[in-house]
């Protein structure tokens, strides 16, 4: 048996409110729908791969200002 320990990370712009303070999901809809073709596809190559945000591992971290876990349900192994 062997493990193979990887990320890949996708970097979105945005994330705060107009005031530039405060987290918010700034996300078009034209770009949920980028993101999650392109999870998809990898989630088909990678199954088992986790898909996880950055505050999921950090939870100090407020980005990427969703909660990918729950938005990619679906795609976890």
């Amino acid at each position: 048996m062997s493990i193979i320990l990887a990320d890949l990370a996708f970097i979105c712009l945005g994330g705060l409110d107009d005031g530039g303070t405060t987290p918010k999901d700034t996300r078009t809809e034209a770009q949920k729908a980028t993101l999650r073709k392109l999870i998809e596809q990898l989630h088909q190559r990678y199954p088992k791969a986790l898909i996880v945000g950055h505050h999921d591992l950090n939870p100090q971290k407020a980005c990427p200002c969703f909660h990918v876990t729950a938005e990619y349900i679906d795609l976890q192994p």
